[in-house]
């Protein structure tokens, strides 16, 4: 007499069926990896191009030229143009008002002066300013001078830039597009005096291509003496 087996059948994955569920897991893993891939590449890009040297140069030219203009007195600066290394004070065409040029000299008080409370080195009508910062365009590269003025002596003279009294020099770019404008600085002149209100505009371009156009301009609010 047999006996028969009713012990139950042992069921499994088979290999086929595993590496199907492997493939299935493995799509969402890959785009998953793949908008992470996308996502660091895409933060890389933004990174290097807002950290770009062209555009940290826009930074310092608006940064040094706004805090220099803003406490600069607006009764004693200049707009140059400059033509063979010969600097010469900006005029407008015949029947306009605008002047530029290709520099522009600020005078002003090193520590804090207020016209309504001037101290005692301040008080003669003659002290226009205690220091003095000229923006030049030098071939591609616009550099800025500092340095201390000298009774009416200052960044130009006799139409050359002075060396006596220069206390420092920095080049703020050299990424100047002379295709673009030439013309960096400008102002309004009526009635032979200037308005106190300077513009900046000029495009700078790397050796890659990039271009960072910066424009802005500054009104002159000290005044002395009135």
């Amino acid at each position: 007499m047999h006996k028969k087996s009713f012990l139950p059948k042992m069921h499994g994955f088979t290999l086929i069926e595993m590496m199907i569920v492997v493939a299935i897991l493995a799509i969402p893993l890959v785009a998953v990896g793949i908008l992470a891939a996308g996502g660091s590449r895409s933060f890389r890009q933004t990174y290097n191009s807002i950290h770009k040297e062209v555009r940290q140069d826009a930074v310092a030219v608006m940064t040094a030229f706004g805090s220099v203009a803003r406490r600069s007195n607006r009764n004693n600066y200049k707009v140059y143009t400059i033509k063979n290394g010969v600097y010469a004070e900006a005029q407008p065409p015949a029947k306009e008002e605008i002047a530029s040029g290709q520099a522009v000299e600020f005078r002003y008080w090193q520590d804090s002066f207020d016209p309504e409370h001037p101290g005692e080195h301040t008080l003669e009508v003659s002290n226009t300013g205690t220091h003095y910062a000229l923006f030049y365009l030098d071939g591609s590269e616009l550099k800025v001078d500092y340095g201390t003025v000298d009774g009416d002596v200052a960044g130009v003279v006799g139409g050359s830039r002075s060396a006596a009294r220069i206390l420092r020099t920095v080049t703020l770019t050299r990424f100047v597009d002379l295709s673009k404008t030439t013309d960096l600085f400008s102002h309004s002149i009526i009635g032979g005096a200037g308005q106190g209100s300077v513009r900046v505009n000029l495009t700078l371009t790397d050796e890659e291509g990039e271009q960072v156009e910066v424009k802005t301009s500054v009104l002159l609010r000290m005044s002395w003496p009135r």
